[in-house]
């Protein structure tokens, strides 16, 4: 349905798009996450029609958009801070694409009808934005961008001006009105578990280029790259060299695992902290000497924090009741072979 091929954009000197390439399919949820300054924003503001790339192409349903203006591309927007209008209605804000559009006044209040059932607003209608909760108004900002039934509808970190609890309950509503709703949607998000809650595929950004553009669990499980693996949840990075049946780390430890799936000059081994124990190991396990920096309590468990070799910290969730060896004990962590993965340092 959307395929962006090989964007560029610069500003003076420096390229906020450097060849960035994605796609999303029929009904796809797709979510480009980065840290600040990798160029999501940028890639959604060019697909938007708001900002114009030095090359590259952009298609929707094989349609070519690149040149076409906002208004003329059969898209829809959500902005990050919601961008209702205050003087209209709830009713009036949602229908005003419509009236855009010339739809009968009918068919517009019966839309509108639908998309506050939709977003579970029944009844309000008639409010000012003023008057709802910043969860509503996000809910009423989405309604207004789905009524005109856009070919693609685009999220601007949909859900960042709200609070930690309420962002959580409606990343279930938002996956659940997708699912209903069927449209391709292009999601922007710096929040690793918005993407991965929201999107069946999650792009990876950095510098301006896609790292990797996979599901959730493939971006997980299967990092293209040093960055993916360390950006995307917590990672055990230890460098050394690859070899015959495994790796070695740089302090000698020699650590069996699968091969790599991919060809690099460089590469490290990457372990998520989940898969780290702390039992003896069992026979065909790795042996990990590790020393404890700290612990930290978070009520459903308690986050050991541990050094391997040097490396920066890694959490280890232990059950609560569990016993915590002392800030600076020396022990032995285990780990099955399967659990490690060879990665390239640089994407390829």
């Amino acid at each position: 349905m959307l395929e962006v091929q090989n964007l560029t954009r610069r500003f003076g000197s420096a390229f906020a798009l450097d060849g960035a390439s994605l796609d999303a399919g029929a009904a796809e949820v797709v979510a480009l996450l980065g840290p600040s300054g990798c160029g999501k924003t940028t890639t959604l503001r060019i697909v938007a029609g708001f900002e114009s790339a030095d090359s590259g192409s952009i298609t929707l349903g094989g349609r070519d958009l690149t040149r076409l203006p906002p208004h003329a591309r059969d898209i829809g927007l959500v902005f990050q801070d919601y961008a209702l209008f205050p003087h209209m209605s709830v009713g009036d804000n949602i229908a005003y694409g419509l009236r855009r559009r010339a739809i009968p006044r009918a068919q517009r209040e019966a839309r509108v009808a639908e998309m506050l059932d939709l977003v579970r607003l029944t009844g309000l209608g008639a409010r000012r934005p003023a008057q709802l909760s910043g969860g509503q108004q996000q809910r009423v900002a989405l309604a207004r961008a789905l009524a005109i039934n856009p070919r693609l509808l685009l999220l601007d970190e949909p859900l960042s001006n709200l609070d930690a609890k309420l962002r959580h309950t409606l990343q279930t509503e938002l996956r659940q009105i997708l699912s209903r709703i069927g449209t391709t949607t292009l999601i922007v998000t710096h929040d690793q578990e918005e993407a991965m809650a929201l999107a069946d595929r999650i792009a990876i950004m950095s510098a301006g280029r896609v790292l990797q553009i996979g599901t959730p669990r493939e971006v997980y499980e299967e990092p293209a790259c040093r960055f993916v693996a360390e950006f995307l949840g917590q990672a055990l990075w230890l460098e050394g060299r690859a070899g015959p049946g495994g790796f070695t780390t740089t302090a000698g430890t020699q650590l069996a695992a699968p091969p790599s799936r991919r060809v690099a000059a460089a590469q490290g081994l990457l372990i998520r902290p989940e898969a780290l124990r702390l039992d003896a190991p069992r026979p065909g396990d790795n042996a990990l000497p590790a020393q404890v920096a700290g612990h930290r309590y978070r009520g459903a468990a308690t986050l050991l924090d541990l050094m391997v070799e040097g490396t920066a910290p890694v959490a280890l969730a232990l059950p609560p009741g569990s016993p915590l060896p002392e800030p600076g004990a020396s022990l032995t962590l285990a780990v099955a072979p399967a659990a490690c993965r060879i990665i390239p340092v640089e994407a390829g």
